[in-house]
């Protein structure tokens, strides 16, 4: 999964009309993912809660913009075959968006309100006027308030994922060999020679914390998987 992905365009997914009601699981929860039989078939019908993560539930509208998008790209002809693969996997990755927005939550962060405003109005411009947009969210299930929560929930686990990076503690032998590997590539370009490694040890550490990013987004991932409590019931 990537843990940055661009803001997702929800969607409505045929799937949702076969939904139930909550009351209860309609399979055994699952606290391992990567144990469940990802094609097998879905349970019928679909419940409305599909998962919870640390009490808190994921519904099954939750995850359907994810899999169309990923039906779309399949020939026609597999997408029914692969319909509950592919909703699993959705929902994986709902999951890990929700530890990870829980986690922020947690630490005190929030979401840059400029930022999410400027989102939502980037996407706002993609319809031609005020009707079309509401006709859009409606068949999303969605009004404004709701399309701006999920956008400020996504510029929330994005501040989380940025702070784990600059937290990142980077080993002194790995600066030390980034530096030796090519010690004109840090400080001033028109140097008429390399600098010190002390003169650019923040440079250095800057250039090796984003080629760890997503090393490092997985293991903050894996450390929250390791103490959440996670149902699954799809």
């Amino acid at each position: 999964m990537t843990l940055t992905r661009a803001v997702i365009i929800l969607a409505a997914l045929p799937l949702a009309a076969c939904s139930r009601p909550a009351g209860g699981p309609s399979a055994s929860a699952s606290p391992s993912p990567d144990a469940m039989d990802a094609a097998r078939p879905l349970p019928s019908p679909v419940p409305e809660i599909v998962a919870r993560v640390n009490g808190q539930p994921i519904g099954i509208r939750q995850i359907l913009p994810m899999a169309k998008t990923e039906l779309e790209r399949l020939p026609e002809a597999e997408r029914d075959q692969k319909k509950p693969e592919v909703l699993r996997r959705a929902l994986q990755e709902y999951i890990d968006r929700e530890l990870l927005l829980q986690e922020a939550l947690a630490r005190g962060l929030h979401a840059d309100s400029s930022r999410v405003e400027w989102s939502y109005d980037q996407l706002r411009q993609g319809h031609a006027d005020e009707a079309a947009w509401k006709d859009f969210l409606a068949r999303q299930g969605l009004d404004g308030q709701s399309f701006k929560a999920e956008l400020r929930a996504q510029h929330t686990v994005a501040a989380l994922l940025e702070q784990e990076v600059q937290a990142w503690p980077v080993p002194d032998e790995e600066a030390r060999a980034a530096f030796a590997a090519n010690p004109g590539g840090f400080g001033p370009p028109d140097a008429k020679s390399p600098p010190a490694f002390e003169a650019v040890r923040g440079e250095v550490e800057a250039v090796l914390r984003q080629e760890k990013r997503e090393e490092i987004h997985a293991a903050l991932l894996a450390r929250l998987r390791a103490r959440a409590r996670i149902e699954t019931y799809l």
